[in-house]
């Protein structure tokens, strides 16, 4: 196993970023990875997690350094990564807005940052990012539909989500199958398949109904939670959300400590059209994730159950699946003790062969469970996005805990293979990562922060005073830092490529929003790759 201290100082590299005057004009290193149908081809960046097995990984070449190119959407947080038209020309993004009548949907231009339109939507589309298919038409979440509208904005289509008793049900996310429809699962665990032409349900799958699964366990507050954060933190909350209820905010950070849905993540889509669940499981301790076959033909598709994965209960990450769909890999363990009792949470990173579960060759004799083909204990608590996965197995995760108990020697970025660590690294100036990972044929591309702490805390949530954030890339053979810039917060979505490939960073401020003396920046920041030397 390679193990890495790394000793550069994040503070010296930083100024590789700084001034792009000073660097002279930008350059174009061209980022345009083969897409399959629907989606546009040579986009390298199309919806959560980069494509729609959720594998994070992206062919193309990145450049070792850029400057800052421009800033847009200020005043507005993106919890999700943004995305791009088929010509690559315009970037949409959902965002909040405090002002309730205030534009949450955003079509960008992709070279000055400027507003092509925008619109007014339901708070909720913050939590998904906009899909868009070969066509150029638009597909998102929001208060509890999938939406379709042209590249113009105009509306297409909605179609109301509903659970197995046709009761309003909410959608996390969505991604597009071979065959050309629209997937999805909801809070409750059904998992929905649309034409993507006009919005019809062709085919429904309750997980709680087929499986007898049900929910994790979740914590219950039956107080005014804001009577027990920072007054700043408080403020802050409705800067970025604008005034809400005792109930939404008690909802909200009762949400960030273990989800009390069924389901909370993106759903998993294989290249040959099978959908990847996680969430609940037999009982409210074990959770599980769900392979969804898709049987019958295009014009009539059929949802049936696979096999399914025993997890510990609650978790923070979508399913991730290996191009080739060799793997699939998955992190556990989050939920209402990963804050109340941390001794007792036990969070691992999970693959499974899903050749072998196929074949029933795995360490499961049972066919409609898949056994664990290897794993790694998570050493500071359940992570709080997905892993990354490549074609080979090779799954590349970060560390990070909000009780900021950590030294400066704990690891922060870990390589995992199916047979153990290859390598793991510390962050130099004792930063951690903070984004879930973006991976090129070259890089590791995310963000890092480094916090002081206040003495304020909430169980074992430690509020930090101010933090130093940066846009990080590592090398991907062995983690070592190779460049990095200074950035105006932390970010909650994942930095996403353009097709000239250009870095762009989502600015949601989750760190200074929880912190005493910083206030969140918000916003969406390009960075675009500076000439080689």
């Amino acid at each position: 196993m390679l193990r890495l201290r790394l000793a550069p100082t994040l503070a010296l590299l930083a100024a590789c970023g700084s001034d792009p005057a000073e660097e002279g004009t930008f350059a174009s290193v061209p980022c345009t990875p083969e897409r399959a149908d629907p989606y546009p081809d040579g986009i390298p960046y199309v919806g959560i997690h980069a494509e729609p097995g959720n594998s994070d990984v992206i062919s193309c070449t990145t450049a070792t350094s850029f400057g800052e190119h421009w800033r847009a959407l200020e005043g507005l947080g993106l919890t999700q990564p943004n995305t791009f038209s088929p010509d690559g020309q315009t970037t949409y993004a959902t965002t909040t807005n405090p002002d309730a009548e205030g534009c949450r949907l955003h079509a960008l231009d992709v070279e000055t940052g400027e507003t092509r339109w925008c619109q007014t939507a339901d708070p909720t589309i913050v939590q998904g990012a906009v899909e868009v298919d070969a066509a150029g038409d638009l597909y998102f979440t929001e208060d509890g539909s999938i939406v379709s509208m042209s590249a113009e904005g105009t509306p297409r289509w909605r179609t109301p989500m509903t659970d197995s008793e046709g009761e309003v049900d909410a959608p996390w996310g969505l991604h597009f199958t071979p065959g050309g429809h629209v997937a999805t699962v909801t809070a409750s665990g059904v998992v929905y398949l649309l034409d993507r032409a006009d919005g019809s349900v062709l085919d429904a799958l309750s997980i709680p109904d087929e499986w007898g699964f049900v929910g994790p366990a979740a914590m219950e507050i039956d107080f005014d939670l804001s009577d027990f954060l920072p007054e700043e933190v408080v403020e802050d909350i409705d800067t970025v959300w604008g005034e809400t209820t005792d109930d939404g905010a008690a909802d909200g950070f009762l949400s960030f400590l273990g989800s009390s849905f069924f389901c909370d993540n993106t759903a998993a889509v294989s290249a040959r059209g099978d959908i990847y669940v996680i969430g609940g499981g037999p009982d409210e301790n074990t959770g599980a994730l769900v392979q969804i076959l898709v049987e019958g033909t295009d014009e009539e598709p059929r949802l049936a159950p696979g096999w399914h994965t025993p997890t510990h209960a609650g978790s923070a990450t979508s399913p991730s699946i290996s191009r080739g769909d060799r793997w699939v890999v998955i992190s556990d363990g989050a939920s209402s003790d990963t804050f109340l009792d941390p001794d007792a949470v036990d969070a691992r990173v999970k693959v499974m062969d899903i050749e072998a579960c196929d074949a029933n060759t795995d360490a499961d004799p049972d066919p409609s469970v898949c056994g664990v083909a290897y794993e790694e204990p998570l050493e500071r608590g359940p992570m709080m996005g997905a892993p990354a996965i490549l074609d080979d197995g090779v799954v590349v995760f970060y560390e990070l805990s909000l009780d900021w108990t950590a030294g400066p020697d704990a690891r922060d970025m870990v390589a995992l293979g199916p047979d153990g660590v290859i390598w793991e690294v510390s962050l130099p100036d004792d930063m951690d990562w903070t984004s879930v990972i973006t991976v090129t044929d070259n890089h590791l591309i995310g963000t890092a922060s480094r916090v002081e702490l206040s003495d304020e805390s909430l169980f074992t949530l430690n509020f930090p005073t101010v933090t130093e954030d940066s846009l990080v890339i590592l090398d991907r053979e062995d983690g070592s830092l190779v460049w990095s810039a200074t950035i105006p917060d932390d970010s909650s979505a994942t930095v996403t490529i353009g097709p000239d490939g250009e870095l762009y960073v989502g600015v949601m401020g989750l760190l200074s929003l929880l912190a005493i003396d910083d206030r969140p920046d918000l916003g969406l920041v390009r960075f675009s790759p500076l000439p080689a030397e």
